[in-house]
């Protein structure tokens, strides 16, 4: 899951623009987030809804699974998988996932 948001994050800077891609972790509430965010095109608004559908891909080459698996792999976990995204500014995914309690 992981690696397939950084794949991602590195495909959508456009040729030529220097990259940029972060990676967090920090713990909030009773959560880990993991932020993967990236300096790229950012995700047009009329494709925001369809990220997250298997088969959906912008890319020439790809099956458009990854996203989709990795919501799956997420929320089978308990957790949460959105983003946040500005045009020409790039999007940011975040991955929440719950502590265990060790109670």
């Amino acid at each position: 899951m992981l690696n397939n948001l950084v794949k991602n994050a590195i495909q959508a800077i456009p040729d030529g623009k220097q990259g940029i891609v972060n990676i967090s972790l920090v713990q909030q509430d009773h959560k880990a987030v993991i932020t993967v965010a990236d300096n790229g095109e950012g995700i047009p608004d009329e494709l925001q809804e369809k990220v997250f559908f298997p088969n959906f891909t912008t890319k020439s080459s790809g099956m458009g699974l990854g996203l989709a698996m990795s919501k799956n792999i997420v929320e089978a976990a308990g957790g949460n998988l959105y983003f946040f995204t500005e045009k020409d500014k790039g999007t940011s995914f975040f991955v929440e996932l719950p502590l265990l309690n060790d109670e």
